[in-house]
């Protein structure tokens, strides 16, 4: 076998779940080829969630693989994935993009198709429904298996879950990886909850959580908390106290969607539904922020079920939340347990969205860069200190407002090695951007990265049109969104930073959002 063979064998062992194999197989490699173990060991990370480690990594190889483009190819999948597990997506699309031209490129039909799969994914954690679904119609002659789950979940967004369980049944019986058929069962337990079916429901759950345990996935963390989730409506009996355990172990290792499952689980196990409601409310923000819409909406309705059962105050926070992806799920109002509730507060969730005020950090990113906090603006140019600027800036760009402190540095001092004794240099700059802010608490830190909270920018504005826009059948309506995100798209992004590369990735992405927005694309 040559390089190219022993990467595809080993990454067809991950497939099937085979981590230990894969780990004594790169070893066999080190000496007789280690390119091929080196890029094994990056496809290992990404079954083991560990983003960093895959873009460090990654960044090195991809300058050794431009003559290999096949090569380059898996590496380019790899971290398109690894910025996806962070919540990077602009990124993340950037590298499967180029995953998609090397394809062409070498004429490589599956390779082709798997960069569009990726792509296609991608419209489902930006919740772009239905942009995603006119693809997949379009798509549905190709008998991927993928197009078909994809197709299962939006009939479940779209209020239609009897098909979307034939259609995932028919998908039980493929020989497919045993990981995909988990998924498969656990988005199929989400169906059958929403009809009503709730024994048939937590079965399926139970059966994709064991079916993750089995080859040690973190991702057995979101089964598990449809599972507590249904628990918690139905009277039915949760899932052990052994195998939630185990659930929340391997969480701690997994990315930040599975860790906001994790927070998801937590709250749901407390008894007191004031308490579980905040709780809630934070995991839905951190799903949120890992870019599972799913997930977030479901949670974050859970929690403002159990904040206004409980007179809670964070009842309007949670409505406040909810305003962008209502509208995007309408198939949950089926619901047994949430689905008459959710039809209730439809109107405040509206009334809510349409409220002007916004307490919290307003950024203007396109044309000229304006800051606001809490209505009053700040002026980036009086802090005469570069770092703390684009730190800001930085934060502000990049989705959901988070990076890892590491990260955040270099981009800051490429040239400087990230150790205790230069770590004062970011701290220094954090300690600026928060006295300008003025509110501490809008610049946390969270583990290993930095975030701001109660956060609008234009950029994320017009995402958020796009999608409702696109959601509604209302013409009049539709019309209004697109009129307001082409007011918002109408200049550059970051002019006054024209050299800087971090940034220049983000124009990348823009400038296709602004394509969509005129109608240049579908």
């Amino acid at each position: 076998m040559d390089t190219l063979d022993r990467i595809k064998f080993g990454r067809g062992l991950l497939a099937e779940g085979k981590i230990g194999e894969v780990v004594s197989y790169i070893r066999t490699l080190r000496e007789k080829d280690p390119l091929a173990a080196e890029v094994l060991k990056v496809s290992v990370a990404v079954h083991k969630a560990k983003s960093a480690e895959i873009v460090r990594k990654g960044v090195k190889l991809l300058q050794r693989l431009w003559n290999k483009p096949q090569l380059a190819a898996f590496l380019l999948e790899d971290m398109g994935m690894a910025y996806r597990m962070t919540g990077d997506m602009e990124r993340s699309e950037n590298c499967f993009l180029r995953f998609l031209e090397l394809g062409e490129t070498i004429r490589d039909p599956n390779m082709v198709s798997r960069a569009r799969v990726v792509l296609l994914y991608n419209k489902l954690f930006r919740a772009e429904y239905e942009a995603l679904r006119r693809n997949l119609q379009k798509s549905l002659n190709h008998g991927s298996t993928d197009i078909q789950y994809l197709l299962g979940i939006t009939d479940i967004i779209r209020g239609n879950p009897e098909q979307a369980i034939r259609t995932l049944i028919s998908l039980l019986g493929s020989p497919e990886r045993k990981s995909f058929k988990m998924g498969v069962i656990e988005i199929k337990g989400l169906a059958e909850r929403i009809l009503g079916n709730c024994e048939e429901a937590m079965n399926s759950y139970l059966e994709s959580i064991r079916g993750f345990l089995d080859f040690g996935a973190a991702y057995s963390v979101f089964p598990c908390a449809k599972a507590i989730n249904l628990s918690r409506f139905s009277g039915l009996k949760p899932p052990s106290k052994d195998i939630v355990k185990r659930c929340l172990s391997l969480a701690k290792g997994g990315s930040w969607g599975e860790q906001a499952a994790a927070d998801e689980i937590r709250a749901l196990q407390l008894e007191d539904e004031n308490e579980a409601a905040v709780r809630l409310f934070e995991a839905a923000k951190n799903y949120y922020r890992a870019y599972q819409p799913i997930e977030a909406f479901l949670a974050g309705l859970t929690s403002a079920f159990l904040a206004w059962r409980s007179d809670s105050p964070i009842f309007p926070l949670v409505l406040k939340f909810l305003s962008p992806l209502a509208p995007l799920h309408p198939g949950f109002k089926q619901d047994p347990f949430l689905g008459e509730f959710f039809q209730q507060i439809e109107p405040l969730i509206t009334q809510s969205a349409k409220k002007e005020e916004w307490s919290g950090i307003k950024a203007y990113l396109i044309g000229k860069t304006r800051v606001f906090v809490d209505g009053k603006e700040i002026t980036l140019r009086a802090w005469h200190n570069n770092q703390a600027i684009r730190a800001l800036v930085y934060l502000l760009l990049s989705p959901r407002h988070r990076i890892p402190l590491d990260h955040l540095f270099y981009l800051l001092w490429p040239r400087r090695k990230y150790n205790e004794k230069s770590r004062s240099l970011l701290y220094t700059a954090i300690k600026l951007v928060r006295e300008h802010l003025g509110r501490r608490e809008l610049l946390t830190k969270k583990g290993d990265f930095y975030q701001l909270e109660e956060v609008w920018t234009d950029v994320e504005e017009i995402e958020n049109l796009m999608r409702l826009a696109d959601a509604t059948r209302e013409p009049a309506e539709k019309e209004e969104y697109l009129a307001r995100a082409r007011e918002l798209a109408s200049g550059e992004l970051l002019p006054e930073f024209p050299y800087d590369r971090y940034i220049e990735e983000y124009r990348q992405y823009y400038e296709r959002l602004r394509k969509r927005v005129f109608g240049e694309v579908s």
